[in-house]
């Protein structure tokens, strides 16, 4: 396979990742949303310093489906940084959307490896910045 065609698979990989791990969101399914996330990942960059691991990152997405508190993850401006036939790193412009209007707006830099069981995971995430927005739902 030549360079043009590796680049090409690799930016596909990212987007159907993405496009995923939305669905998962929207459909509130925790299995599936898991399904996505690595065993071994570490998300660097939060608000409080601390980095985040699997088991943290899925409690709080059981407690945000439990309490209905996040509507919707979007990705936008997803750019490949580098690639490997094991690993996909990229930077993208996240959007989280709460079921309060509370909208935080994250620029991240996601790395996706390639796993044994022949799927793609996100095994790390690095919080370059975020800010965060209120929409006024009751308007739309």
């Amino acid at each position: 396979m030549n360079a043009v065609n590796e680049h090409i698979l690799a930016e596909q990989t990212i987007h159907a990742w993405c496009i995923d791990l939305s669905k998962s969101i929207k459909q509130q399914d925790i299995e599936k949303h898991m399904q996505l996330v690595s065993q071994r990942v570490q998300v660097y960059g939060m608000p409080t310093k601390d980095t985040i691991n699997y088991r943290q990152w899925k409690s709080r997405r059981k407690n945000e489906f439990a309490n209905d508190t996040l509507l919707a993850i979007n990705f936008r401006e997803m750019r490949l940084i580098s690639s490997t036939p094991k690993r996909l790193r990229f930077n993208t412009q996240e959007t989280m959307l709460g079921n309060n209007g509370k909208m935080v707006l994250l620029d991240k830099n996601i790395t996706l490896e390639f796993e044994d069981d022949h799927s793609w995971r996100v095994i790390e995430e690095k919080v370059n910045s975020w800010r965060v927005k209120k929409l006024d739902l009751a308007n739309f």
